[in-house]
């Protein structure tokens, strides 16, 4: 671009004006920083088919560099020279010692931070406060030895020392440019700030093009490394990180501990304990105990215990056990709540957000419950839909919640047929039935925002058997003995009307707190699937909010609850020979006593906009004084046996909540506690101060 030749003529015009009109003439961009030039001063300029060289010095008399980058011109200011002075090197039985002084060029002034390595040894070094360096390290016979001084804000500097002078070609130039390319980002991520240490991320500022590959690498944590303070330059087939590690990227298999960082992309196979973080791509499986994050793209496989997230295109598959996120999906998304800006995939889980997508909000009535409201988010290519539904009647109540998906068949602006498949827990005395359907919904729009549904719909429900006031037809046979349950099927119909509407597009919200913050909350709510009542608690707990919209949370509950019927839940007739006994086993009563615990947690948050938040947790339960039993009887015996299992039982829960600019946090949260009967959906109100950063 620089040796286009062009004609202009300006005079007394803004300079941002002239760089736009000598761009149009050459046909290309100019790129530059406000704060770099005057943009609202005038200039005069005028050109006669002279190069664009001569015509930028008419314009800015050497002030500024310039870079060519496709079909732009990158202006920027001129950096500062480095210089080394009383450089000294010695060796001693091949292990050489390289010292000396970073200045600045101009000043004379030395440089504290200042990096100084041998790209062909990877070693390196910063300078002391004193700008004073030494760089050691072991190798054959060398030939030529080059250190190089590089500095934020400066301009590299390099020096030869010879045995025999000779020119090096650097056949992989193009290849460094590109992983460097793909390497912007992860110092500037809060979990790149947190846990890179102040050293490495100098040297990776101050080295941002040069990049090796090496077969391994060993670390204890980030900097601890076989390859020192150079591990963020390393490309590395093999990597093994004990507690965590920084490298430039993976090109086979990494494994850590806790965490891995990769500055630049992560191919074929990537897994740690807690997270893993990548500044460029991801090809492959990347596999992480509570969160993966990738700051470009995904091509293969996300798997997380709680978040995944990716600034980028997901070609493959992301599963998270509480919230995905993409810019782009052009694949599948399994979690609890996946958020996409844009997407040509599918989104499974309980809340789609879908930037290019809808969100339906429907009211119906079946042949089976009269009272049915249904939440529904995704595209009509694929989506996901949350449904809660009653039949209201005195004698013939049910109640049913589940999900479903589906896929919209679109015959014209208006008319389309929905083809969806639900599954739903109902209640007919106890949450054990279990009701599928298969539905063919005719759509019409009556207005933009409004709709109207009808169609058949086919019914598949297992009946445990219902009580007195709850629906006659699965009510269990008259003597009934067998093990399973009695399967109804039948064709019914469901018809409704639908609220309809678009999702905004976001706004980029970028949380910047890095804060702590600690808190409380209280707790009400109901046992789920299990004879125990109205549960009530509190909590303490303990915040780290990181940029990104991520958070991590440690806490502490206190629960209690009373069971209803003085701790009884049912009794099963049962008439069988069991071989072991020669009695037959005729019933089975389940009690269970006064519920008191104290569950311990710990997991992430996740914002979806700025307000809106998602959490995710695992932990113990501990001071457990609750045993649920039952007692088998056999004739006139009867045999008392555990039914909580034995050990610390291990506990999940998810929430969901709005945190709001006071501190307050309204939500809910389900909590099921593994091997034991005891789960909960409550309300949940929180209050959190911030303490410090």
């Amino acid at each position: 671009m620089l040796n286009k030749r062009i004609t202009v003529s300006l005079n007394h015009v803004r300079l941002a004006d002239a760089l736009k009109r000598i761009g149009d003439e050459g046909r290309f961009y100019f790129s530059y920083s406000g704060r770099l030039l005057p943009k609202d001063s005038l200039v005069t300029v005028t050109a006669e088919h002279q190069p664009l060289s001569m015509v930028l010095e008419q314009l800015f008399h050497g002030k500024y560099a310039f870079e060519e980058k496709r079909n732009y011109l990158i202006i920027s200011a001129v950096l500062p020279h480095l210089s080394l002075i009383n450089t000294d090197i010695t060796n001693n039985n091949n292990t050489y010692s390289i010292s000396g002084i970073v200045v600045d060029e101009l000043t004379g002034e030395r440089l504290m931070n200042a990096s100084v390595y041998s790209k062909e040894q990877l070693a390196a070094t910063l300078t002391d406060e004193h700008g004073y360096f030494k760089l050691k390290f072991r190798t054959g016979d060398p030939g030529m030895l080059t250190i190089t001084a590089s500095k934020l804000s400066y301009k590299d500097v390099s020096l030869n020392f010879l045995r025999s002078v000779s020119v090096v070609s650097r056949t992989r130039i193009q290849e460094y440019k590109e992983a460097a390319e793909n390497s912007k980002g992860v110092e500037r991520d809060a979990f790149g700030r947190f846990f890179i240490s102040a050293r490495q991320q100098i040297q990776s500022l101050n080295i941002p093009d040069f990049f090796a590959k090496q077969p391994f690498q060993f670390s204890l944590t980030p900097g601890l490394s076989t390859h020192g303070l150079f591990s963020s330059q390393v490309i590395n087939k093999f990597s093994v990180n004990i507690a965590g590690g920084y490298t430039a990227g993976v090109d086979g298999l990494e494994v850590g501990g806790l965490f891995n960082i990769n500055k630049g992309d992560s191919r074929y196979v990537q897994f740690a304990g807690v997270f893993n973080l990548v500044g460029g791509t991801v090809t492959g499986v990347q596999i992480a105990g509570v969160t993966n994050k990738a700051l470009d793209s995904v091509k293969g496989v996300q798997l997380a215990g709680f978040i995944n997230k990716t600034e980028g295109r997901v070609s493959g598959l992301q599963i998270a056990a509480l919230n995905n996120e993409a810019h782009k999906l052009k694949g599948i998304q399994i979690g609890l709540v996946n958020v996409v800006d844009s997407s040509e995939g599918a989104s499974i889980g309980l809340i789609n957000i879908i930037r290019n997508g809808f969100y339906k909000v429907s009211y119906s009535a079946s042949n089976l419950t009269n009272a049915n409201l249904s939440f529904t988010t995704g595209t009509h290519l694929f989506y996901s839909t949350l449904h809660i539904g009653s039949n209201i009647s005195r004698t013939e109540k049910l109640y049913a919640f589940g999900l479903g998906v589906g896929h919209d068949f679109m015959l014209g602006s208006k008319w389309y047929i929905s083809a969806t498949a639900d599954y739903q827990l109902a209640y007919t005395g106890n949450w054990d039935d279990r009701w599928a359907q298969a539905k063919l919904l005719l759509n019409t729009q009556l207005t933009d925002k409004i709709s109207v549904f009808a169609g058949p719909a086919y019914n598949k429900y297992s009946a445990t058997g219902s009580g007195p006031g709850y629906q006659t037809r699965f009510r269990k046979p008259e003597p009934y003995y067998g093990l399973g349950n009695p399967v109804h099927r039948w064709l019914g119909w469901e018809a409704g009307i639908a609220f309809n509407s678009v999702f905004k597009q976001p706004q980029k919200i970028n949380h910047h707190t890095e804060s702590w913050f600690l808190g409380g909350a209280a707790i009400a709510g109901t046992g789920f699937d299990t004879n125990y009542g109205l549960v009530t608690g509190g909590e303490l707990f303990a915040e780290r909010e990181f940029s990104g919209g991520l958070a991590a949370i440690l806490s502490v509950e206190y629960l209690n609850n009373s069971p209803r019927n003085n701790g009884f839940i049912h009794t099963d007739i049962i008439s069988y020979i069991n071989p072991v006994y020669s009695l037959p086993l005729t019933t089975i009563s389940y009690y269970n006593n006064n519920f008191k615990a104290l569950p311990i947690k710990a997991g992430m948050k996740a914002y979806s906009g700025k307000r809106l938040f998602f959490a995710g947790q695992i932990g113990v339960l501990v001071g457990l004084n609750s045993k649920a039993y039952y007692i088998e009887r056999r004739g006139g015996e009867a045999v008392t046996y555990n039914y909580d299992g034995d050990g610390i039982p291990f506990l999940y829960s998810v929430s969901m909540g709005y945190s709001l600019k006071n501190g307050l946090e309204p939500g809910w949260v389900f909590q099921d506690f593994v091997g034991t009967i005891y789960k909960h959906i409550a309300l949940r109100l929180a209050y959190r101060l911030k303490v410090g950063k």
